[in-house]
Formats: structure tokens, C-alpha cells, sequence
């Protein structure tokens, strides 16, 4: 589906000399910063959030604006930046058989979670992974193998193949093979 574009592929590997010397200082100094300021951020959309509520209440079809509104404010603002480096990218940068093996082991997590939950939770059938997830593997890697297991790209937030996956489980449960 999206193998021939090479937006969906593998994220290039950083050099050892950026990562080391740049992205490590930068996550040690400015990361705690970052989290503080989204912290203070979502506060104030929970502040906001009853008004929200009130106008969804009333006017039920704003639900699907209401959302977008919410993505495209704070959704905008990651909790873990692109130039964020955690200490498994410092070792693990390049190696793709580590990132997808973490990609298909978090999809299928999420999906037996998902099938074992049934109809009463509804918030289990949607997935977020950020660019820091599956760097090593690529978003077509991600959508391959989730669309395996039965979901999908999620039909109201956008994704972003460099930047942030967000996907949505069908709901039905997979067929058993074997026993």
C-alpha cells in the first residue's frame, strides 16, 4: 500500500556524532523543560474541557470538531519531541530488526488487550506511536503489521508517517487458528 513511497520507510540514521554530542545534551537540559510546559498546556485544556463538554452536549454533531480541535492544539505538541534521543536510540539507532521486533510486539499487546476487553471499553481500540517508536522500521512496517491484526488508520486524527502513527482496532475479534 504505501511501500513504494519512501515517506512510509525507515527514518535515516542519525549520525553517532549528532546523536552523542548534540541530541543527548539537548534531551538532558531541555526535555524536563518540555514536559513541564505540556503538562501547564494540558491543565489548561482541562480547565477548558467542561465548556467543551457543554457545547458538544448541546450541539451533538461538534463531537468530531471538538476532537479535531483538540488534535490540532495539543496534539501538535508531542510528549516525547522528534529531537528527544531516549538512551535505547542512542545504542539502537540504525537497527531495524530491534524496532520492528518492538513494533510488533506493542501491536500485538494492543490487540489482545483490545479482543479481551470486548464492547465496554472503547478508548483500548485506538493506538498512538510516535516517530521515536518506529524509526528503525518505518510507518509502512507499523501499517503492514497492523493492518494484519485488524486495524487501521484512525478515520478522524491524521497521521503522519514521520512524525506519528494513530490507528484504530476494527473491533472484531480475530478468527483462532489451530486449538
Amino acid at each position: 500500500m504505501h511501500d513504494d513511497d519512501p515517506a512510509w520507510g525507515p527514518l535515516p540514521a542519525r549520525p553517532a556524532a549528532l546523536r552523542w554530542l548534540l541530541l543527548l545534551p539537548l534531551t538532558l537540559v531541555f526535555l524536563p523543560l518540555w514536559w513541564v510546559v505540556w503538562v501547564l498546556l494540558a491543565i489548561c485544556f482541562l480547565c477548558v474541557a467542561p465548556v467543551a463538554q457543554l457545547i458538544v452536549w448541546m450541539v451533538p454533531r461538534a463531537e468530531n470538531g471538538a476532537v479535531r480541535m483538540l488534535d490540532a492544539t495539543l496534539g501538535r505538541v508531542p510528549f516525547i519531541p522528534l529531537w528527544c534521543v531516549t538512551p535505547v536510540g542512542l545504542v539502537r539507532e540504525g537497527d531495524t530488526a530491534y524496532y520492528r521486533a518492538r513494533v510488533d510486539r506493542r501491536v500485538a499487546k494492543k490487540t489482545r488487550l483490545v479482543e479481551t476487553s470486548g464492547h465496554r471499553s472503547e478508548y483500548h481500540r485506538d493506538l498512538e506511536l510516535g516517530a521515536h517508536y518506529f524509526r528503525g522500521a518505518g510507518a509502512g512496517h507499523v501499517l503492514r503489521v497492523a493492518s494484519e491484526q485488524g486495524w487501521g488508520l484512525h478515520p478522524v486524527l491524521r497521521s503522519h508517517p514521520r512524525r506519528r502513527l494513530r490507528l484504530r482496532h476494527d473491533g472484531r475479534p480475530r478468527p483462532r487458528l489451530g486449538n
